[in-house]
């Protein structure tokens, strides 16, 4: 059966090469893949998994896939691709600023700004799990270059709290408290926040309250910190004391669906 799929695949690929346009800087892992295939260490299904990972991420692109937006993406500098993919999520068009961060980074794959940026993105998107690992490489990157962004630390944190594995997020907001010296007053802010609803999603109110808390000395009108505070004193049946929250929130916003439990992303 493998020998008949190694003939298939060997046809495929010289097909593909006739009528695809392949982009240069292909990963070097897919080399260890192939070898990894023919050794029979994974599976077919693996192999293929990689070769639509390559169509999927622009490095293979069939016929009539080929549209304007590619070859802008391969054409424009670095410079531009990463203004146009920093315009459009500032516009929240986030499928397009994936688009433009995904080329910038594969010549700049060490850019920790781009990095924290695309995580971001596809935080939005609902994609989590992929968040979470650009944040975490942006995190290595940071460190090797000794130019750690602490968002990517907050929304890396912020990623694992969602996943359900809230002890885990816990170390990724205190390393932002305990450097409180190399980031501004808005990431310490959202570090307490965001430890505090972690706390909360755990049902440790009280605990929860004390991050609130901090995070009020740094800045008592936002929002944030305000609601989340009221949500726990609510659960721990505290009435009168969250009223007094929730009167604060609604001279910020009438809107009561704003007044949930919510992270703070960090962009």
């Amino acid at each position: 059966m493998k020998v008949i799929f190694a003939v298939f695949f060997f046809f495929a690929v010289v097909l593909l090469s006739q009528s695809a346009y392949a982009a240069p800087n292909i990963p070097s892992w897919v080399k260890d893949t192939a070898k990894w295939w023919v050794e029979g260490k994974i599976t077919e299904k693996e192999f293929l998994n990689a070769i639509e990972y390559l169509v999927e991420k622009g490095y293979i692109v069939l016929d009539g896939q080929q549209n304007n937006e590619n070859i802008i993406l391969s054409t424009a500098s670095t410079t531009k691709l990463l203004e146009a993919a920093v315009q459009n999520l500032k516009e929240e068009d986030n499928e397009v600023a994936l688009l433009y961060f995904n080329e910038a980074l594969k010549r700049e794959p060490d850019n920790v700004k781009a990095l924290v940026d695309k995580g971001i993105a596809m935080a939005r998107t609902g994609d989590l799990d992929g968040a979470k690992y650009v944040f975490d490489q942006a995190i290595r990157v940071g460190e090797i270059k000794k130019n750690l962004d602490y968002r990517a630390v907050i929304n890396a944190g912020i990623a694992i709290s969602i996943y359900g594995n809230q002890t885990d997020a816990i170390p990724y907001f205190d390393r932002v408290i305990t450097n409180a010296d190399k980031v501004d007053a808005n990431t310490r802010y959202a570090a307490y926040v965001n430890k505090g609803i972690t706390y909360y999603e755990q049902g440790r109110y009280a605990d929860a309250i004390e991050q609130y808390d901090e995070a009020l000395e740094i800045n008592p009108g936002r929002l944030g910190a305000i609601v989340n505070k009221a949500n726990a004193l609510q659960e721990m049946e505290l009435y009168d004391e969250a009223l007094k929250y929730f009167e604060k929130a609604y001279t910020i916003t009438s809107d009561p669906l704003r007044w949930k439990p919510t992270f703070i992303l960090v962009e």
